[in-house]
């Protein structure tokens, strides 16, 4: 009796193992893109994933600046762009979708285009965001209120920049 009763709860803790290993696949945002320079031309750059102040992933352009990349549905992260004599660019990305959507995939495609600071350093800035990548109902966009009125922090940025690296010549 001990034997069939010890078997019987062996087969149903099997059996809800595997039916919650098959539970319902979750789809995943590929983000996917080039960077490019100030001429348009491809720029290999390291890119680095941050939730919150923690980097979870790091990852380098191939040699012409193309990248893709899978991130989890429902989540909230940073995606800095980092490349050697160049402002960074952070990309804020929400991935959140309503739950009946929670199974798709989607994509993202786009460029990110880098400015040169020549000798001046920039260091990797999470609140200095130059977009915001968002659900909106049917797909993935850019919040483009968000993303236009960053552009023009980070153009005034990189004025300040430049201005900064004149004076230092002229001192």
């Amino acid at each position: 009796m001990r034997k069939s009763f010890s078997a019987l709860i062996l087969l149903l803790v099997v059996f809800t193992l595997s039916v919650f290993s098959q539970g319902e696949r979750r789809g995943r945002l590929y983000l996917t893109g080039k960077v490019v320079n100030e001429n348009k031309r491809g720029l290999e750059s390291t890119i680095m994933i941050f939730r919150g102040k923690n980097k979870i992933d790091e990852f380098s352009t191939n040699r012409i600046g193309k990248f893709e990349r899978a991130i989890e549905l429902q989540d909230s992260l940073a995606m800095v762009v980092y490349a050697e004599n160049y402002v960074s660019k952070t990309i804020y990305i929400n991935s959140f979708v309503p739950l009946a959507k929670l199974k798709y995939d989607f994509a993202f495609p786009f460029f990110i285009d880098v400015y040169p600071i020549g000798r001046t350093p920039s260091n990797i800035d999470l609140g200095r965001p130059v977009g915001k990548i968002i659900f909106s109902g049917t797909q993935f966009i850019y919040d483009i209120e968000f993303t236009k009125a960053q552009n023009e922090r980070l153009k005034e940025f990189v004025r300040e920049r430049k201005d900064l690296k004149i004076r230092e010549l002229e001192e």
